[in-house]
């Protein structure tokens, strides 16, 4: 007998009127009805995690980019600056000018590059919205055949 039709049996002598047959304690009922809720729960459970999976790549792509992209520009941005700093001198500027003019600049930059990354990641949709339904559906469902 499969999950399905235990369930349907259940929920058929569930619906029948008292007296129909021999009562049956609470007790008995849940007894009955557990190893379905562990199903549910099993199954809700793998559907969060097949949902969240995409998101979970996704996420993890965009820090490995930024975290890649950083470091190269960390690297390129090392010697960018050191040349200006150099010409910036040769053009008359103290070393100290040179210094705070980069180092301004860099800041930008880094304001930026950091806002640019928070924001793709608050676009992604961390919660599975799908299984969310499901198990309040369930919860539903659970309530109309106990009469709550």
């Amino acid at each position: 007998m499969t999950e399905r039709d235990r369930t349907s049996e259940i929920t058929q002598q569930l619906d029948r009127p008292p007296g129909a047959e021999e009562e049956r304690g609470v007790k008995e009922i849940l007894k009955e009805l557990r190893p379905q809720l562990q199903e549910l729960v099993r199954l809700h459970g793998e559907m969060a995690r097949t949902e969240l999976e995409p998101v979970a790549k996704r996420a993890g792509r965009a820090v490995g980019l930024l975290v890649a992209g950083a470091v190269f520009l960390f690297l390129f941005l090392i010697f960018f600056f050191l040349a200006g700093m150099y010409t910036m001198q040769a053009a008359g500027f103290p070393p100290w000018a040179a210094a705070g003019i980069n180092a301004v600049i860099l800041l930008i930059i880094a304001g930026v590059l950091a806002g640019a990354g928070a924001a793709g990641l608050r676009g992604l949709d961390p919660k599975p919205q799908r299984t969310i339904r499901s198990v309040q559906r369930s919860i539903e469902w659970f309530k109309e055949q106990f009469g709550r």
